[in-house]
């Protein structure tokens, strides 16, 4: 429910961060992964900060989790964020 009531804000901020998980099936203990964050502008009604773990940085990942997401995306460089509609980035 968080995640629906985040996709229908007008303003998001996301960032991606790296973290190293020791046990991953299929990935050496030092391999990166990420942890995708994504939370509400601070004007929101409601402030939502969600966090979601990804063994990778494909823009897939945004893409997948912002589907149905048309308002505007503040966020760095990061090409994830590339891929997304012209609206959100």
């Amino acid at each position: 429910m968080l995640h629906q009531k985040l996709c229908w804000e007008k303003v998001l901020h996301g960032d991606e961060t790296t973290l190293q998980v020791l046990h991953e099936k299929g990935k050496s203990a030092t391999s990166r992964s990420y942890m995708w964050l994504y939370r509400t502008s601070r004007n929101a009604e409601m402030p939502i900060v969600l966090y979601d773990y990804q063994p990778n940085r494909k823009a897939e990942n945004a893409e997948k989790f912002l589907e149905g997401f048309s308002g505007w995306l503040h966020a760095d460089g990061c090409q994830g964020y590339h891929k997304l509609p012209e609206k959100s980035v």
